[in-house]
């Protein structure tokens, strides 16, 4: 423990081994007998999401295409092509079902994903005018999977209360608000509770907003269904490119978009953070040294695809023994997390047991988030700042340059621990014979009192010029 938290005060130390052999001699008398109806087992951070609620786990992907909501039709085009994904890409994805919904209090078993009753359908609900909701079944058959189809099936569905659609047995995976009835993907994702995927389009910008379950989906999934449905959606025109605020002035969770320069590289992109959230932040942290969470594909399991795997998590603290973290100690604590699970691995895979009740995790971190001695430990686990990359890799310059944006964001750090912000790039490159060419498409949002447009602000000032000072020079003109 020493090692791994080295600048732990000697009674968090304690107090966190101690409740690691508690965790593990519980674990050793009442083993559980069910991880999950749905994977083999789970994996380490999807214990994690297993405690944590919907609300927390929400990811959203945001793209500003122009998309035409004339007449709804292209709530029909975005069902069918999802169903098509939903359908297309089973057991590509390492722990990653979609014939499931998701519980919240009324679980069976340690993970919240649940299996559906019917594989062979897509259980979609979408919001109506009149303040109801159209619950359709739409069976995974090519001929029931066009625009025309699903539509004729929304036409025909009745207009019911979620209440009743549960009562004849039907729970959504998927939510669509044709009727705007959510003022951003958060809120119309939580509209529908056991949804895995919430869509909504702006009806002032024509963006498309998606949002995920994280329990559910990974990185790459959520990338791979959000390009799948935009290719899929009627235009209006040509998309805009949006303002610094990509969220609506009354949005309470504010997306706000970044500039980074092309030479950084994420080594220095992850110390650039923490220099900025000490720069900006310091009075609002409740720790002495802040940690960067930061999502790693882990080597394993070699029968699936990197890109398809569930992330682990590595933790980056803003100082170490020789003093301000370094790049090429991010590095190192990058691949350790890749090779070998990385700082939390042992923590968290005892003290997310299933063996446990699914909500005594969450509730340990929030008692020592507000004990003096121990907020370190809970900060440490928690993050006071994330930062995640996703990568696309086009063919050639033009396809790099007409490359629509793709933004995203993740979960936040926790409030109870201080909060902190989630900084999120989506990084476009391809090779070309002087070097690797890239776009950045980035997003910051915070939790706790970095959830304001004040503090997100100040943030992105204070990022700007280390993220510039931490860039690599260009490269000298071929002659």
């Amino acid at each position: 423990m020493a090692y791994k938290f080295p600048h732990f005060h000697p009674v968090a130390r304690e107090a966190l081994s101690a409740l690691v052999r508690l965790c593990d001699g519980f674990q050793r008398l009442f083993p559980a007998r069910r991880e999950s109806d749905v994977v083999p087992a789970l994996t380490t951070w999807e214990r994690f999401l297993s405690t944590e609620p919907r609300s927390r786990r929400i990811m959203v992907t945001l793209q500003p295409l122009g998309v035409d909501t004339t007449g709804g039709a292209w709530a029909a085009a975005l069902l069918a092509r999802v169903a098509r994904w939903h359908r297309d890409s089973r057991g590509r994805g390492h722990n990653q079902p979609t014939h499931v919904w998701v519980a919240e209090l009324g679980r069976e078993g340690f993970d919240a994903r649940q299996p559906v009753s019917d594989p062979g359908t897509l259980t979609a609900v979408v919001t109506h005018e009149s303040g109801g909701f159209q619950v359709v079944r739409l069976p995974l058959d090519d001929a029931e999977l066009t625009p025309e189809a699903v539509a004729a099936r929304l036409a025909r569905a009745p207009v019911c209360t979620l209440a009743e659609a549960r009562r004849e047995g039907l729970r959504p995976q998927v939510l669509v608000d044709r009727a705007s009835r959510g003022g951003s993907a958060w809120t119309s994702h939580l509209l529908a509770s056991g949804a895995w995927l919430g869509a909504r389009v702006d009806g002032t910008t024509g963006s498309l907003e998606l949002s995920f379950d994280h329990l559910v989906m990974d990185g790459t999934s959520m990338t791979d269904v959000s390009l799948a449905i935009a290719s899929a959606l009627p235009r209006r025109g040509q998309g805009t490119e949006p303002g610094d605020w990509l969220t609506g002035p009354d949005e309470p969770t504010p997306l706000l978009r970044v500039e980074l320069p092309e030479r950084l590289d994420f080594r220095n992109l992850c110390c650039a953070t923490l220099e900025a959230l000490g720069h900006a932040g310091a009075e609002l942290l409740r720790g002495d040294n802040p940690t960067l969470l930061v999502p790693v594909l882990p080597d394993a399991p070699a029968s699936v695809e990197r890109e398809w795997r569930r992330i682990r998590i590595a933790v980056v603290p803003a100082r170490t023994r020789e003093g301000p973290v370094t790049p090429e100690q991010v590095a190192s604590m990058l691949a350790r997390t890749r090779h070998e699970g990385g700082v939390l691995e042992d923590v968290f895979s005892t003290l997310y047991s299933p063996s446990l009740p699914w909500w005594m995790p969450s509730l340990t971190t929030h008692g020592f988030a507000y004990t003096p001695a121990l907020r370190q430990v809970a900060t440490a686990m928690c993050g006071n700042a994330l930062v995640s990359k996703l990568t696309l890799v086009v063919d050639d310059e033009a396809a790099l340059a007409r490359h629509p944006p793709l933004y995203f964001n993740t979960m936040r750090p926790l409030p109870a621990v201080g909060g902190g912000v989630a900084l999120c790039v989506t990084e476009v490159l391809c090779a070309t014979p002087s070097g690797v060419r890239k776009r950045f498409f980035t997003t910051l949002a915070g939790s706790g009192p970095f959830n304001s447009r004040e503090r997100l602000t100040a943030f992105r000032a204070a990022l700007a010029p280390e993220a510039a000072r931490r860039a690599r020079p260009a490269a000298p003109a071929l002659p």
